[in-house]
């Protein structure tokens, strides 16, 4: 029995505090999974609506002067994607336009240590922005090694890395470093979730009972949150194996590869517990709905959404349908749980209700989860899970393409969708949770803030790394 599942929880901003130089901090923030944020008691960094044509930028905060022009572009460009809420193609080629002035910066000797210091943090955030990792960890792994204490820079790493779901990675800084004073404490929420995420509950709870009890009243809120999480979900998963044994023992479940330029992800389908999300799912399969399709919306430490035909012909996605849609099948107790590693059918939101899923309103798309997001199987179909290949769906960027989907195996019976309506277009997205930021929805990367701090006697001021007004002119 494969029983690879990963998962990626919200986490604290980390700022860069460097022992005795001025030194940009990279404060790499996600934009998180709702529910997971929910769960862990975030609280977001407000997040401005979009600027309308014509109006000012958003304020930035005082800032020191840019140590060169390609960090005033970054700032520039970064309070653009903020006043957006969202990168498009040619916002992508601004950042990459960037990152080479950056790169180019950087590539000067004797560049003085503080100024290298704050490209650094502007390339990690560019890195970000284009998805590109080992960018991004060249960029984390030369701000440690600038800093005595390297405290903040790695846990400003390890949140990077979670809102991947590159949990082993992240647990490997953990557990290399040993962390001082509060930082400490911080990284014990830090290993618990990075645990949890791994399906290791017994050692999660563990971490969080090895924090010292000198703990701030928001850490006091984490723990606590957190421990609950643990609890509910260490019996939701002790419920999953349950049936994940009882699959095994029948054999039978029909099986579907998608085969991706990354590498093949085979799906178990649950025809048990959702029959007609399944022989929905195999029609289109055995269509040729999903061959040449691309995963067009990559929410970060939440999951990646594919399957609707109209990618393939150059469509945004988001719209498809695949001809009709379907009931749910999300009232039996035997329903199965939205772990980490699972599929999901994709509703519609409810139009009277935007933080809800419009009831039968699911088609041909579909999500494959990064993250335990127990709350969505109240509301969507859990039709599947990934046993095979889940290191490779959560490697999915956006616009991945699925070059063909076929069916490896399946029960002998006609498989079919049934069909509630001939709406062949729609608004296929996942329901808005109260209170979660639009940004942590529709934008791969939430921009860092750069907030200047006053020095004290004993140590100059350290900077930490911001949004900031409009692309630069092409």
């Amino acid at each position: 029995m494969n029983t690879s599942s990963r998962e990626t929880t919200a986490r604290p901003l980390a700022s860069l505090r460097p022992p005795a130089v001025r030194i940009a901090a990279v404060l790499i923030g996600a934009a998180l999974a709702p529910f997971a944020q929910i769960a862990m008691a975030q609280t977001l960094t407000p997040i401005q609506p979009p600027t309308a044509p014509g109006a000012a930028a958003p304020a930035r905060p005082t800032l020191p002067p840019p140590v060169t022009e390609s960090e005033r572009r970054f700032r520039d460009l970064s309070d653009y994607i903020r006043s957006r809420g969202e990168i498009d193609a040619a916002t992508r080629g601004d950042i990459e336009r960037v990152a080479a002035a950056l790169d180019a910066d950087l590539a000067k000797p004797d560049s003085p240590a503080p100024a290298v210091a704050r490209l650094l943090a502007a390339r990690a955030q560019t890195a970000i922005w284009l998805d590109d990792r080992a960018t991004r960890d060249s960029a984390f792994e030369r701000l440690a090694s600038m800093q005595a204490n390297k405290d903040a820079v790695l846990l400003a790493w390890v949140l990077e890395l979670t809102n991947c779901a590159e949990f082993e990675r992240a647990l490997e800084l953990l557990e290399g470093h040993t962390f001082s004073g509060s930082r400490f404490i911080d990284s014990r929420i830090y290993l618990a979730s990075c645990l949890m995420s791994m399906n290791r509950f017994d050692d999660a709870q563990a971490a969080l009972n090895s924090a010292p009890p000198n703990r701030t009243p928001e850490q006091l809120a984490k723990i606590s949150i957190l421990t609950n999480r643990i609890g509910a979900l260490r019996e939701m998963w002790n419920s999953e194996m349950v049936a994940m044994a009882k699959d095994q023992q029948r054999g039978d479940l029909p099986l579907v590869e998608l085969v991706t330029p990354k590498g093949a992800v085979t799906l178990e389908l649950f025809e048990d517990q959702a029959p007609h999300t399944v022989g929905n799912f195999i029609e289109h399969v055995e269509a040729g709905t999903y061959n040449g399709t691309r995963f067009h919306r990559v929410i970060r430490g939440f999951g990646v959404q594919g399957g609707d035909p109209t990618t393939a012909t150059g469509g945004a996605g988001g719209t498809g349908s695949g001809g009709w849609t379907i009931p749910d099948e999300t009232l039996s107790d035997s329903r199965r749980n939205a772990l980490i590693g699972r599929i999901i059918a994709v509703a519609q939101p409810n139009p009277e209700s935007p933080s809800d899923a419009l009831p039968n309103s699911a088609g041909c798309q579909f999500m494959i989860l990064v993250s335990h997001n127990e709350q969505l199987g109240k509301q969507h179909t859990v039709f599947g899970r990934v046993s095979d290949g889940l290191d490779v769906a959560r490697s999915m960027t956006q616009d991945d393409q699925i070059l063909t989907a076929r069916v490896v195996r399946k029960r002998d019976r006609d498989y079919r969708g049934v069909r509630l309506s001939a709406d062949a277009t729609g608004n296929f997205i996942m329901p808005r949770g109260t209170g979660v930021s639009t940004r942590s929805l529709e934008t791969k990367v939430q921009s860092p803030t750069i907030t200047p701090r006053t020095p004290s006697p004993a140590q100059s001021a350290p900077v930490q790394v911001t949004p900031a007004t409009a692309p630069t002119p092409k």
